[in-house]
């Protein structure tokens, strides 16, 4: 199934979570990051638990330092 992340179309096998997902891109260890899924945001207890679907939008976004 197709689904695009950050921008990039994905190829995923059906009935991934989105926790599921984050492990395969060793994306799940990072802290200060927020998860938006078809633009509403999923909170981080819910990951594991968060069924992908055909054609899906995802949008991780992790905070940066500096100014």
């Amino acid at each position: 199934m197709h689904i695009s992340f950050n921008q990039t179309t994905l190829d995923v096998q059906d009935g991934i979570t989105v926790g599921e997902l984050l492990r395969q891109k060793n994306l799940d260890k990072q802290g200060g990051t927020a998860l938006a899924l078809n633009n509403r945001v999923v909170p981080k207890e819910k990951w594991e638990h968060t069924v992908l679907r055909e054609n899906d939008m995802l949008l991780l976004i992790g905070a940066s330092y500096g100014g």
